[in-house]
């Protein structure tokens, strides 16, 4: 009498669509950091594109900037805080060596600043 076993084979479909179904989250995020541009006038206008299908697009006043901060994360990678002097908030995610960039804006910030006779909006941090 032949004995009726169980068919792992199965098993194949099901981890092929949690795989796909998994991949869903990490092709959404890499579209984001794909549609995500930044520019910088080389004077105080920072630029943010983003978007696919309705672009969005943010010029910050670094003029106007109080603190420009920079996180940087081993799994969410590295982003900017800019916050204004009346305590908006600006986040800048996806940016690659966010020290040294931070670093840099601080720095074109103040020059600019200086070069417009605006003492008063030197960076503190």
């Amino acid at each position: 009498m032949p004995q009726i076993e169980k068919d792992w084979r199965a098993l194949i479909g099901n981890a092929c669509w949690g795989w796909m179904l998994m991949c869903i989250p990490t092709v959404i995020k890499a579209v984001q950091i794909a549609t995500t541009q930044y520019s910088f006038d080389g004077t105080y206008i920072l630029t943010q594109q983003t978007g696919l299908i309705s672009r969005k697009t943010t010029h910050i006043d670094l003029r106007r900037a109080k603190m420009i901060n920079a996180t940087d994360n081993l799994f969410l990678g590295g982003s900017l805080s800019v916050v204004e002097n009346n305590g908006y908030a600006h986040e800048l995610p996806y940016i690659k060596n966010p020290n040294a960039i931070a670093q840099w804006l601080r720095t074109a910030a103040e020059e600019s600043s200086r070069q417009a006779g605006d003492v008063r909006n030197v960076l503190i941090s």
